[in-house]
């Protein structure tokens, strides 16, 4: 998929004004020029999180959270950035522009097309139980009827053929109903893809509905009694997790820090319904790398919850492999005397789950023992089978750090030497690792900047925030790369970006563009800056502080050009006379 174009992220971000989109998620009171509230991203009972409206961003001066709207939508929803800018898109009725090799106009129209029939799919399937006294009937005798079916959006689908997909099709172009997978067709005509079955909507972090997973009701019936939606243009299920779209509002998870990763559908919902609103699952898969990496986004750590029985066990191995391998902080709590979660959470409640997680073990260590059963390891030749298996799952892991430790534990369960369990870790990880990229040629060595220079560079930034219309000269002055730091010098091409393409310099627009070390140098330097209102380029404007400032960077420029070991400071830059012109690309 191809980047979002520049322009459109700018866009996004200028139709949705910062104090708006905020002001939906917090109770904001104006003070002054700003605007207040408590703090979403740590415990506060004095508001210290403010909203500049001029400048388009917000500022935490208890925790430190700092950016522009789009960081916090974000943050606030835990979502990445090209989901950000896709519901701030929506928000504000702009079409997204990519970069070659995005997604075509007809490409992204067919997938709001296909969103909206899943909406309308789903108030189908929740009208159908209605009026399908088996299938309430069913979700009662679980647990699931009434106000939690409501809840969760429960729903039945019909054992008909025709039914959904002649809806469908007098509402929707066939290419929609295709691209949903509700509805397949071959050589006899189309044909319903759920049928007689409980449904459960399946939506991504942004809540929209994705896809369904669906249980048959006849437990004797020979189809496999679990279904989910086929992978398409919506539905991608190792990437996706039931219950994703509540984590971003847990309480749980604000509390312990830990994901709750289950099996099933309905192990999730009766978590949640118990209090553990921290709980997701996989669709029907073994745990994967994309999904740990959405799990990231929410809290620090994931607890494996799986059932006691050898299927179970082996799920939970493989699910302990892959966490080892993302680096994950992770634990395992196996339900015993249960069939699963659900089942343990209906006949002991919370207190029941609560148990099982106070008992979790550490995924490595769990990893250890269930090797060693395997392993009679007073037989050299199964020690040696041993290692290499645990140096296959710890060869996997990216941190060095983690290796090591791991590798020093795998020593001492084995009764091996350090060193012979690192060479297998090493080798193995030789194996998993992609071959380096060659390295570019170094770049010629730089002069370590003094903090007084890396002040003076931030000061001269700080006026160019002031006086903007003097950006229309700043290029032709002083190049980027005369700035010491790699944060102060792309910091200095977005401001000259920002006012060739938009003749304006608002902070907030800026942070969309800007790398990671560029951030925290714009903050430093809005420590200290008066915005105008007004930043409209006037290339009639000519003031003293403007002409102030183009000397300040012709000597920024004549700096950058000053080899090491002269000693001259900038106070001594400035009574000299020479050449004024930028640096040389």
């Amino acid at each position: 998929m191809g980047r979002i174009a520049r322009d459109s992220i700018e866009e996004v971000r200028r139709t949705n004004d910062i104090v708006e989109v905020i002001a939906g998620y917090l109770p904001l009171q104006k003070r002054g020029a700003s605007f207040w509230a408590c703090c979403p991203f740590h415990d506060e009972k004095t508001p210290s999180f403010t909203v500049h409206q001029v400048r388009q961003t917000y500022k935490c001066f208890g925790c430190g959270e700092f950016g522009s709207v789009i960081d916090f939508v974000m943050k606030h929803e835990k979502l990445d950035f090209v989901e950000t800018i896709e519901k701030l898109a929506d928000r504000a009725n702009v079409s997204l522009r990519f970069d070659a090799g995005g997604p075509t106009q007809a490409d992204r129209s067919l997938r709001a097309r296909a969103l909206d029939m899943m909406l309308w799919a789903q108030r189908g399937f929740v009208a159908n139980l209605e009026r399908h006294e088996p299938a309430r009937q069913y979700l009662e005798s679980r647990g699931l009827g009434g106000d939690v079916a409501e809840r969760w959006g429960i729903g039945y689908a019909p054992d008909e053929y025709h039914r959904q997909s002649d809806a469908a099709l007098k509402k929707f172009d066939a290419e929609t109903v295709e691209a949903t997978g509700l509805c397949k067709h071959n050589e006899r005509g189309w044909y319903d893809f759920f049928r007689g079955r409980v449904t459960f909507p399946i939506r991504d972090a942004q809540s929209r509905i994705v896809g369904f997973g669906a249980r048959l009701l006849d437990p004797d019936a020979k189809a496999q009694k679990y279904v989910n939606s086929a992978e398409g243009l919506l539905f991608h299920k190792s990437k996706l997790l039931y219950g994703i779209d509540r984590l971003a509002q847990s309480q749980m998870l604000k509390h312990s820090g830990r994901v709750l990763i289950m099996e099933g559908y309905t192990d999730v919902i009766a978590a949640h319904e118990a209090g553990f609103d921290n709980a997701v699952a996989p669709l029907g898969t073994a745990l994967t790398l994309e999904q740990l990496a959405l799990v990231r986004r929410y809290g620090a750590g994931v607890t494996l919850v799986l059932d006691g029985d050898e299927a179970g066990l082996t799920a939970a191995e493989r699910g302990v492999n892959v966490c080892l391998e993302a680096g994950i902080d992770a634990k395992v709590a196996v339900v015993e005397g249960a069939k699963d979660p659900f089942d343990l959470l209906r006949s002991q409640g919370p207190a029941g789950l609560q148990a099982i997680l106070d008992k979790s073990r550490d995924a490595f260590e769990f990893k250890l023992d269930v090797v060693r059963r395997r392993n009679d390891l007073s037989r050299p030749v199964e020690a040696e089978s041993a290692l290499r298996e645990l140096a296959e799952t710890i060869g996997r892991a990216e941190s060095d750090s983690l290796r090591e430790l791991y590798s020093r534990k795998v020593a001492v369960a084995l009764g091996l030497r350090e060193g012979a369990v690192f060479q297998a870790v090493g080798a193995a990880h030789a194996r998993h690792a992609q071959q380096a990229q060659r390295a570019d040629k170094a770049p010629a060595a730089r002069v370590a900047p003094t903090d007084a220079r890396q002040a003076y560079e931030r000061e001269v930034l700080r006026m160019l925030f002031e006086h903007p219309n003097a950006l229309s000269r700043a290029g032709e002055i002083v190049y980027p790369d005369a700035f010491s730091t790699p944060g102060l010098q792309a910091l200095y091409r977005e401001m000259l970006n920002a006012w060739e393409e938009h003749g304006e310099l608002i902070p907030g627009a800026l942070l969309a563009q800007l790398p990671a070390e560029a951030r925290p140098e714009l903050e430093r330097v809005l420590e200290h800056v008066s915005l105008p209102e007004n930043q409209s380029a006037n290339p009639g404007t000519n003031t003293e502080q403007e002409a102030r400032l183009v000397k300040e960077l012709q000597t920024l420029a004549e700096h950058a050009e000053i080899q090491t070991g002269g000693g001259r400071s900038l106070a001594d830059l400035r009574q000299r006379k020479g050449r004024k012109g930028p640096r040389s690309a």
